[in-house]
């Protein structure tokens, strides 16, 4: 492939993952436009549509069979869907309830909390920058915390489901995200059918009592699931690992600008004082990040002569922010982890 071909791949690839990630800041007005669907069902909903979806996905790749995997795959995939579907329902439940501004928050946090979860369990280095982040990160929370007169529930929620997800995935890694999310759909899938059982024994499915049209959106959440997803899974071979952390945080910014234009929501000066010593704390994060990389791509090189040099650069790079949950968005929406060379194969 010549220089031209690949730097026009990369170009879609940056359009793909840039689409995804506006579609997910945008998700809050779907859920709005469904506020009258309990989350519990709206969950449920999601995760029998986006298995639908998902499974005719897989049933026409022969690729993605072969990556199924057994009975051990799908008991590893048990508590990543028990966090996604926490993560889905408080997400839900903001969206729908007047609390977009906390998703955004909870997005916004996400990435600290996921690397100080990095440096508890995954034995990562805290230097000064990373130290710096996290602090202000704490911070940034704790002002949150004075505004709202308490614990603001949502974004907290949202970043613990999240961050953990995002620990449980990085110790169990898969290597396809379609395959992944499919896993975790089917064993969530008991679940959402005893619910839809449950709904219409007792003739409170919102299904089949609010009209064709909310029944047609209703079944609009597994593409709605499933096409950012795919567009990520394409976009993360073709871009840069560093530059696709940058532009997670489009994600939480679209969604925060959402809530103050669209839904009104209010913003008060202590409120703007937490998100930007947030924001101050992931701006450091995120150089932190980019400072990093050239060091990686340079062990990388050096060690390319030999089998030993090989693994410890992939050890060395599991430590780094950029891979390790400094930028880890992937969850509200179903994300995966960005796909990545590592020594477990898939389960």
């Amino acid at each position: 492939m010549n220089a031209h071909d690949q730097k026009q791949k990369e170009g879609t690839g940056y359009a793909a993952l840039l689409v995804a990630l506006c579609w997910w800041g945008l998700m809050p007005l779907y859920y709005w436009h469904l506020k009258e669907v309990s989350a519990p069902e709206m969950l449920a909903h999601r995760v029998f549509w986006s298995f639908a979806m998902l499974s005719v996905a897989i049933g026409l790749r022969p690729a993605l069979r072969r990556q199924m995997g057994g009975w051990r795959s799908f008991a590893l995939a048990l508590l990543p869907a028990v966090l996604l579907s926490a993560n889905w329902v408080v997400y839900i439940l903001a969206s729908v309830t007047g609390n977009a501004l906390q998703a955004s928050l909870g997005y916004f946090l996400n990435p600290l909390l996921s690397a100080a979860l990095g440096i508890v369990f995954l034995n990562e280095r805290l230097n000064g920058l990373k130290a710096a982040a996290l602090a202000l990160g704490l911070a940034g929370t704790v002002v949150q915390c004075y505004a709202h007169g308490g614990v603001p529930v949502f974004a907290v929620m949202l970043t613990v489901t999240f961050s953990l997800l995002g620990l449980v995935r990085k110790v169990w890694p898969t290597k396809n995200a379609i395959v992944s999310t499919w896993r975790e759909t089917v064993v969530m899938m008991p679940f959402a059918l005893g619910y839809f059982a449950f709904l219409s024994s007792s003739h409170a499915l919102a299904f089949t009592s609010l009209g064709a049209g909310a029944a047609v959106l209703m079944m609009l959440a597994g593409p709605l699931t499933v096409v950012p997803l795919a567009l990520y899974a394409y976009a993360m071979p073709l871009v840069s690992l560093t530059e696709s952390a940058v532009m997670q945080y489009v994600t939480p910014t679209v969604t925060f600008i959402l809530a103050l234009t669209v839904f009104h929501e209010r913003l008060t000066t202590v409120d703007l004082t937490g998100y930007g010593l947030i924001w101050c704390g992931l701006a450091l994060a995120t150089y932190a990040t980019v400072r990093r990389r050239p060091v990686a791509s340079a062990e990388a090189d050096q060690g390319a002569g030999t089998a030993a040099q090989n693994v410890s650069f992939l050890a060395a790079h599991k430590k780094t922010p950029a891979s390790a949950g400094v930028n880890r968005f992937w969850h509200s929406e179903g994300r995966p982890e960005p796909e990545r060379r590592c020594e477990k194969s898939d389960a």
